[in-house]
């Protein structure tokens, strides 16, 4: 029997003929079959927040290196220029 004002997952299935799926929708609009966790936090792996976060700092660092390279690089151009003029 239907709960009233329960939305329903509405996954097409495989099975049945293409009926819906009519077990109840979680916040995303899925059941948890169709839909996966909502709130699932990544403990391990490249997914953490923790992860995400050192990946983006270690590019930063990057870049201020790179760009640090490129500045002793024009002044060796530069103090060789000036040697040989």
């Amino acid at each position: 029997m239907p709960v009233k004002g329960v939305r329903f997952c509405g996954a097409r299935c495989r099975t049945k003929g293409g009926a819906p799926c009519v077990n109840p929708a979680m916040k995303n609009g899925r059941c948890r079959m169709h839909g996966g966790a909502l709130c699932k936090k990544e403990t391990h792996g490249r997914a953490t927040l923790r992860a995400i976060a050192e990946r983006k700092r270690e590019r930063g660092f990057l870049k201020e290196m790179e760009a640090l390279q490129r500045q002793i690089k024009e002044a060796q151009r530069e103090k060789s220029k000036q040697e040989t003029a």
